[in-house]
């Protein structure tokens, strides 16, 4: 997968994940301020109770089987950001987030005609923005930062770390019982002689696993090469794109 058709199914998906959620939210508002039982029959009105989560959870599906190759891009994925090289957020788990929130926000619509006008505005208000919360994955969601300094990370947590941070060779294993899709870093502890683990989930991002931890270890163990970081050859040369 060349950078540019990766470009275009990350577009691709986020665009999908906010019409659906849009579709998503209008038909709860439909649902929630439009049927009653004056004007809608009960099956009817049960049948729009049922139409946006089936809308979602098809859309779950879907998302997963159409955007499959993102889950594991090829190290071109990496993107080259303000002196800076990135490693993005999943598309497929934003996605599905966005899509489930919008509908979780939903819920807290209010249609009840026993509350007075400014306390029903107050809870309209406060669901808007919590439907509105639903950019969020979509506009910030996790991801790493490699800088000439260290990581910044933001999956599964923020944390920042300095190069300096990384032991180059772990003294003890990780334990088995953990691993799995998770990047494994041996950090310095100030307090403690041998390092600690910070482990990663990387299902929150699109990466290869064995790319990202190649790339990690070669600045943690080349610190030479870390002014590099963020220029356009060193891209190259870290993805084979040169």
């Amino acid at each position: 997968m060349t950078p540019g058709r990766f470009d275009r199914y990350v577009r691709t998906s986020k665009a999908t994940a906010a019409a659906v959620a849009l579709l998503i939210v209008a038909l709860r508002v439909v649902d929630e301020f439009a049927v009653t039982p004056d004007n809608t029959p009960v099956w009817a009105a049960a049948l729009f109770k049922l139409v946006p989560i089936v809308v979602l959870c098809t859309a779950f599906i879907v998302f997963g089987a159409v955007f499959r190759p993102l889950q594991q891009p090829p190290p071109s994925a990496l993107r080259i950001r303000a002196g800076t090289f990135v490693v993005p957020g999943s598309p497929i788990l934003m996605g599905r987030l966005a899509m489930g929130w919008a509908l979780v926000g939903t819920v807290f619509l209010d249609s009840d005609r026993s509350l007075s006008p400014t306390t029903r505005m107050g809870v309209n208000a406060g669901a808007a923005l919590v439907i509105a919360g639903a950019a969020w994955p979509l506009l910030r969601g996790p991801r790493i930062v490699f800088t000439p300094s260290g990581l910044n990370i933001r999956a599964g947590g923020r944390r920042r770390l300095a190069w300096d941070d990384l032991v180059r060779v772990p003294i003890t294993p990780l334990p088995l019982t953990v691993r799995g899709p998770r990047l494994a870093l041996s950090i310095r502890r100030p307090d403690r002689p041998e390092p600690g683990w910070l482990l990663i989930p990387l299902d929150l991002l699109a990466v290869e696993p064995v790319f990202l931890g190649t790339v990690v270890e070669h600045y943690v163990e080349h610190p030479d090469r870390r002014r590099a970081i963020g220029t356009p050859e060193e891209y190259a040369r870290l993805t084979g794109t040169g």
